[in-house]
């Protein structure tokens, strides 16, 4: 993949280097993502008579909530990003999703306004893990649902994939690394306990708010 250069990208740059993950022609990388979407859609079958909307929180160029929607037929079902030349990428596409600017430390939204908030592949990029959380619980009356990448598998495959072996297989821009014992501990702190899911190499958490 040509690397990069995020801050100085235009709308489409980011937009076509994002959805390279979802079109790469490697069928195993291809396997991975089908999987992990499957493992999400079943954890959305076992709360779906739970909820009556839902909010993804960072939901780059729209592919996740595209997907994500399908998942949640009849259900109301907005995205938000932080970054404006995504959503500008969304809506000059015409991509039929209810997207909105959103900055995941000051959701503009009350307390329990929706009834399950989704973040996947987000955490690991945050400076401010507990404010981002504790605003996720803010937001949500009943579901959180996170995926993070699970270390240090993550960073193991990709070495021997011969990636970032300067930074020993750390993907720029990952600030966090998480694996269950260190998610358990982030939302203890809240007094909740995680559910887990794994669908390597990434790991899935749901947490129900009581």
């Amino acid at each position: 993949m040509k690397k990069l250069d995020e801050s100085l990208a235009s709308s489409d740059e980011l937009y076509d280097w994002c959805m390279k993950e979802y079109n790469n022609r490697n069928p195993m990388i291809n396997y991975l993502i089908t999987r992990f979407y499957k493992k999400i859609e079943l954890i959305i079958e076992q709360i779906k008579p739970d909820i009556t909307n839902v909010l993804e929180i960072g939901c780059g160029a729209g592919e996740s909530a595209l997907r994500l929607k399908r998942m949640l037929e009849g259900i109301n079902f907005d995205a938000s990003e932080y970054d404006l030349r995504y959503i500008e990428a969304i809506k000059k596409r015409n991509i039929p999703l209810n997207v909105f600017q959103e900055n995941v430390y000051d959701i503009r939204k009350p307390d329990d306004s929706y009834d399950c908030i989704i973040m996947l592949e987000v955490l690991e990029h945050l400076e401010n893990i507990q404010k981002a959380v504790a605003e996720l619980f803010r937001v949500t009356k009943k579901y959180l649902i996170i995926s993070v990448p699970y270390e240090p598998i993550w960073r193991i495959s990709n070495i021997m994939r011969g990636k970032y072996i300067n930074k020993f297989g750390n993907t720029p821009g990952h600030l966090n690394h998480f694996n269950k014992k260190k998610l358990t501990n982030l939302f203890s702190s809240f007094s909740l306990k995680p559910q887990f899911y794994t669908s390597l190499p990434w790991i899935i958490c749901v947490v129900e708010k009581i």
